[in-house]
């Protein structure tokens, strides 16, 4: 099976390379960072690596290609994704529609997967989310998600393209970017740096990477079950959702740090009729589809991704 994957060099990209790979897949994909700088793709001398963008996608690249991960980020989570909003709007879609412009094209259509977002898509409080919960994002990074997912499934409707909408609940995990929350707080507290935390009350479900590659797996021996539908991979091995302050009390801890958190203001959208945004997660339909369940707890998946950090902090200045 030959698989393509967007954002290749990424956290997500990355690791679904080295994982496929492993398996016996033929892998290909594309970045905008340079191969030589692909330091988290330790398979590099066995894909097809291309340096370029998403927005230069041709048929020729994904002739006799299987299946599509679409997991270029875009634009990152929290703040950029909220206070630049047209930079937002066109990076976040414009890359989806040249991948779908792509595909309609062939006369062999690969599977198209889109890693989309869990805990940006709504802007409700103390709601219980599932895979059929309308979409009510409260941000404009939350909305370009929701937009993307609705685009690959009219796409996937008016011109017959299999597509997968995947909702990722915050993975994280070692060698994950250094701008999300979970990274930043890691090598704040190894480096005992005072935390200016934005959105503290705010809620989060948090996925350890190794439970999404997990997911993947199986997505991909039933991929032609799965066409069509808007799938969960979010959660851990308690479903716990923490806020913010508890995350970062937590990292505090198990990295015994003398770190000082600061509470911040709450960024667009996280504040809903005067209280911060909360939820909770049922995704029993996908977990009973690909007979998947989390494994990992979060605290079983924060203390191996401190202990990659600890010894790869002389990359994190």
């Amino acid at each position: 099976m030959k698989v393509y994957i967007t954002g290749i060099a990424g956290v997500l990209g990355s690791n679904l390379a080295n994982f496929l790979v492993s398996k016996g897949y033929k892998v290909t994909g594309n970045d905008i960072v340079r191969k030589e700088e692909a330091w988290r793709i330790e398979c590099i001398d066995k894909i097809d690596y291309q340096w370029k963008s998403s927005n230069d996608l041709c048929r020729r690249d994904l002739v006799n290609v299987d299946i599509l991960f679409d997991c270029g980020i875009g634009v990152a989570d929290r703040p950029l994704g909220n206070s630049s909003p047209f930079y937002t709007v066109y990076n976040n879609i414009e890359p989806a529609l040249r991948i779908l412009e792509v595909a309609r094209r062939m006369k062999k259509k690969p599977i198209l997967v889109y890693a989309s977002s869990f805990n940006s898509l709504y802007g409700r409080v103390s709601e219980e989310y599932s895979e059929n919960t309308p979409v009510c994002p409260s941000s404009i990074y939350g909305w370009t998600k929701g937009a993307v997912e609705n685009l690959y499934l009219t796409y996937h409707r008016a011109f017959n393209i299999p597509v997968i909408v995947v909702r990722v609940g915050s993975a994280y995990g070692p060698k994950m970017r250094s701008d999300e929350l979970i990274g930043r707080l890691i090598i704040y507290a190894l480096k005992n740096r005072k935390f200016y935390l934005r959105s503290p009350e705010s809620k989060r479900l948090w996925t350890y990477a190794k439970d999404v590659l997990d997911f993947y797996e199986r997505l991909i021996e039933k991929k032609d079950e799965c066409t069509g539908k808007i799938l969960i991979s979010a959660g851990n091995k308690e479903d716990e959702i923490v806020t913010n302050i508890e995350i970062a009390n937590l990292i505090k801890e198990l990295t015994r740090s003398n770190m000082v958190i600061e509470k911040g203001e709450y960024e667009p959208g996280e504040i809903i009729n005067g209280k911060p945004v909360s939820f909770s997660i049922n995704a029993e339909y996908s977990r009973r589809l690909l007979n998947w369940k989390p494994r990992y707890s979060l605290k079983e998946g924060l203390v191996e991704t401190i202990e990659w950090f600890r010894e790869n902090l002389w990359r994190y200045k």
